[in-house]
């Protein structure tokens, strides 16, 4: 059995600003925003410190699933620069197999902007991670694989969505589970329609995403109105909304998951998502009823709030702080 991500190799840049910082910049509160190369530079230069971490969503899924003993197999390009062997050796004590040619372009980057209430606002610029081709993934290994996790930036990554047509084409061909992590609300609206026929045609299986970005594809403004929308679709949708809990919706049924154990001002909140969705993903394929994954999800997720990695904590402490 293993389990598979494709999506950004990137550096996560954690930084504490201030508001202004954001309004600055132009960067929407608790939103992502895309930026060129040179106004990403610019910003970063004004960070008046940041701890440079490998990341990625999917990236740090996987991590949390091989830190309990799954086998995963990360795909995504890395830059040929400075951030390279950072990014190689953070998958090593993980156990996390990783082996794709670095890039041309600076290593992909976002800024994870933690603001003093503790809200998560995201800058990026896409870097290396859009230039992985279908010649930098195995196609035994998607064949072989029991899930396969990507991410949104996928529909862009190589040339005319070559690298997004191979995994669907392969998830068809061999049955094998599809899920999607939604974490940008540009791409939402872009790749909506894309994405509900694949939905449709019973390619993808699982959609995941939190309050903020999985309402874009839903046309909605509530979590109420978000939930109902998802109960209409012909697939498994995740739904985390922070200290509200989290809700898993498959096909007219809804399971609300409260949070347990509230975590007073945490640390940090960032990579929190990607670890829930971890535990819930080890839970199925272990074959648990829902509530026993959303429990041990909500584990996984509390396991780095007052940690200062987006990765499950271990000894060694893979960062670079400037």
């Amino acid at each position: 059995m293993e389990v598979i991500g494709i999506g950004l190799a990137n550096i996560d840049l954690i930084a504490y600003v201030k508001d202004d910082f954001l309004s600055r910049h132009k960067i929407p509160k608790a939103h992502t925003k895309k930026m060129d190369v040179l106004s990403f530079a610019r910003m970063r230069a004004e960070l008046e410190r940041y701890d440079a971490i490998p990341g990625g969503c999917a990236a740090n899924t996987m991590c949390g699933m091989a830190a309990y003993g799954v086998h995963t197999r990360f795909f995504g390009k890395i830059g040929e620069d400075s951030f390279e062997s950072l990014y190689r050796s953070s998958f090593t004590e993980y156990d996390v197999a990783y082996d794709v040619t670095a890039g041309k372009q600076e290593s992909s980057q976002c800024a994870v902007l933690i603001t003093p209430d503790g809200e998560r606002s995201f800058a990026y610029m896409h870097g290396a991670s859009f230039d992985l081709t279908p010649a930098d993934i195995g196609k035994d290994a998607l064949q072989q694989a029991t899930v396969i996790y990507i991410e949104d930036y996928i529909f862009e990554f190589g040339t005319d969505s070559d690298v997004a047509r191979m995994v669907v084409e392969s998830a068809q061909a061999n049955k094998t589970l599809l899920a999607l992590k939604i974490q940008d609300r540009d791409f939402s609206k872009k790749y909506g329609q894309k994405i509900k026929a694949l939905v449709d045609a019973g390619i993808l299986n699982m959609i995941v995403g939190n309050h903020e970005n999985l309402p874009w594809l839903t046309d909605t403004t509530n979590t109420n109105d978000t939930v109902t929308a998802f109960s209409a679709w012909k697939c498994d949708t995740i739904l985390t909304v922070n200290a509200a809990g989290a809700y898993f919706i498959s096909k007219g049924d809804v399971y609300h998951h409260p949070v347990s154990q509230v975590v007073e001002n945490p640390k940090n909140t960032a990579g929190a998502g990607d670890q829930f969705f971890a535990g819930f993903l080890i839970g199925r394929l272990d074959q648990k009823p829902v509530p026993e994954c959303m429990a041990f999800a909500e584990n996984c997720a509390r396991s780095i709030l007052n940690h200062d990695t987006v990765r499950p904590p271990l000894v060694n402490r893979h960062s670079i702080r400037f």
